[in-house]
C-alpha cells in the first residue's frame, strides 16, 4: 500500500509530492522536490504557524494555550523551543525540546499493556531528590522547553510537588501523566501552587468497566473522572492520555474517548498509537495497520482542520506526510529524550534502551552518544518501534527475562535501514 499526498502539480505533472511507503517512512516524488527540501526550514515553520493558529485553549502566565504539551505561544519557553528547532536544522545536530521523566515506577495499577512493565529493578534505590532536581537542571541545560513527569505513578513520589516547582518555567513548561487515582482535592491544590502547566489522565477505554479491568482497579474511571473535573476547576489544564489498537481501532473506540473529553471539556487528547513495549514488548499482533493509521490521521486532520476543541494530538498523524511537512515525524533522539526512575536514558517513553547512566556521566554526554549511535543519527518519519527492521536487530534479541531498559552496547551497532533481515 502506499499513500501519496500532492501539494502542487502543473498540467499533469507533480512538482510537489510525497509518498508514504508500507513501512511508514516517507519519500519525495515531485519533480521540484529537491529545491524544496533546501527550504524545508522554512516549509516546517509555515506548517507549524498554520498549525498554532488553529486554536486558542485558554492563557497561561499571559500567553495563549495552543497545545497543552507544547509551551504556550509567545513564552520564553516556546522561543526556546523554536531556537533548538532552527539551530538543529541549520547545524544538522539533532537537539533535545522534550524530556520525559518517569519520577517511580512504584503504581497502584497492574495494566496488562503497562510501557514501564520490565523497568522497575529490585536492590536498586529510585533517583533521590537531589538527583531528581539534577536531571531537571541538565535537561534545562541541554534546551528542553518540555518537562513532562509520568512513572509508575508520579503522585506516589512524596516530593513530586517540590520537583514540578522546581522546573524553571522560563525555560520549561511541567506537564504531568497520572493514573487519576489520587486527584484528589488535596492533591490538585498542590498541583496548581506548584506551577504544574497541563495534565493528562490515562484512559485506555471510554467504557468504564473496561478501563477498570485493563487497568487492575475497580471503580478508576469514576475515581479518574472526577479528578479530572477538580482539577479542571482548579485551572489547570487537562487532557486524557490514550492509545489506539488494531482491535480497538475496528470498534472506533479512539472516537468515542474523543466524544467522552469534548463532553468534559478537556483541552487536548493525546493519543498515541498501541506499541509493542513493556509488558508486551514482544507480542506485535496489535500493531495498527496502515489503513487504521490513515483513518486516524484523517479523522485527527477533522478534527484540527475544524477547530474542535479538545485537538486530537494522535502519533498516527505525527507520522503522516502533513507532519512531516511540519517537521515532526519520529520524535524519539530527535527532539526528546527519556529517563527511568533510576536514571538510565533511552530515545523515548517506549523504547527500552539505555544509552548511559546520569548517575555515571552528564546527560549532555549521554545524548551525544545517543545521537550520534547508527540507529539514530539519522531523522525518520514513522515510529522505529514499529518498524520491523529496527525491532530485528534492536528488540528481538533482547532476553525475555531482561529488566528493562537494556543496555544498547549488548546489540549490535548496525544501521537497520540498511541492513538484511535474515531468517
Amino acid at each position: 500500500m502506499v499513500r501519496e499526498r500532492i501539494i502542487w502539480q502543473l498540467f499533469g505533472k507533480r512538482l510537489v509530492s510525497y509518498k508514504k511507503l508500507d513501512n511508514g517512512e516517507i519519500v519525495g516524488t515531485g519533480f521540484l522536490n529537491p529545491i524544496v527540501n533546501r527550504f524545508r526550514l522554512i516549509t516546517m515553520l509555515i506548517a507549524q504557524t498554520k498549525f498554532y493558529k488553529n486554536y486558542n485553549l485558554g492563557q497561561w502566565h499571559g500567553n495563549r494555550v495552543a497545545n497543552t504539551f507544547s509551551p504556550p505561544v509567545g513564552s520564553r519557553a516556546m522561543f526556546r523551543a523554536i531556537k533548538n528547532v532552527i539551530r538543529g536544522r541549520i547545524l544538522r545536530h539533532a537537539r533535545p525540546i522534550a524530556m520525559t521523566f518517569a519520577v517511580t515506577y512504584k503504581c497502584q495499577c497492574n495494566c496488562v499493556h503497562c510501557s514501564a512493565g520490565k523497568h522497575k529493578k529490585a536492590g536498586i534505590t529510585e533517583l533521590s531528590t537531589e538527583e531528581a532536581k539534577k536531571v531537571i537542571e541538565e535537561s534545562q541545560k541541554l534546551g528542553v522547553s518540555i518537562i513532562a513527569f509520568t512513572g509508575g505513578e508520579p503522585l506516589l513520589r512524596e516530593d513530586i510537588f517540590d520537583l514540578i516547582s522546581y522546573v524553571n518555567q522560563k525555560k520549561s513548561v511541567p506537564i504531568l501523566f497520572t493514573n487519576g487515582l489520587l486527584l484528589t482535592q488535596d492533591n490538585v491544590d498542590k498541583l496548581s501552587k506548584a506551577g504544574l502547566y497541563s495534565l493528562f489522565v490515562s484512559i485506555d477505554s471510554p467504557v468504564p468497566d473496561e478501563h477498570n479491568k485493563l487497568r487492575g482497579v475497580a471503580g478508576l474511571f469514576e475515581i479518574a473522572i472526577n479528578g479530572i473535573k477538580l482539577a479542571k476547576e482548579k485551572g489547570i489544564f487537562v487532557g486524557f492520555s490514550s492509545y489506539a489498537t488494531q482491535s480497538s481501532t475496528k470498534q472506533g473506540k479512539y472516537k468515542e474517548i474523543h466524544e467522552l473529553a469534548k463532553r468534559l471539556g478537556l483541552h487536548n487528547v493525546m493519543l498515541f498509537d498501541g506499541v509493542p513495549t513493556g509488558k508486551i514488548l514482544k507480542d506485535t499482533s496489535e500493531l495498527l495497520t496502515m489503513d487504521q493509521r490513515e483513518e486516524i490521521r484523517e479523522y485527527s486532520s477533522y478534527i484540527n482542520k475544524n477547530q474542535i476543541i479538545p485537538p486530537l494530538s494522535s502519533q498516527s498523524w505525527q507520522n503522516s506526510i502533513e507532519s512531516y511537512l511540519a517537521g515532526v515525524g519520529c520524535l524519539a533522539a530527535y527532539i526528546q529524550y527519556y529517563i527511568s526512575a533510576y536514571g538510565e536514558v533511552s530515545p523515548c517513553d517506549f523504547t527500552p534502551l539505555s544509552f548511559g547512566n546520569i548517575r555515571d556521566m552528564p546527560l549532555k554526554k549521554i545524548w551525544k552518544i545517543m545521537i550520534h549511535h547508527p540507529a539514530y543519527k539519522h531523522r525518520v518519519t514513522s515510529c522505529r518501534m514499529q518498524n520491523a527492521n529496527f525491532r530485528y536487530f534492536y528488540i528481538d534479541p533482547i532476553p525475555d527475562d531482561a529488566p528493562l531498559p537494556y543496555d544498547i552496547t549488548q546489540l549490535p551497532r548496525v544501521d537497520y535501514r540498511k541492513e538484511e533481515i535474515t531468517n
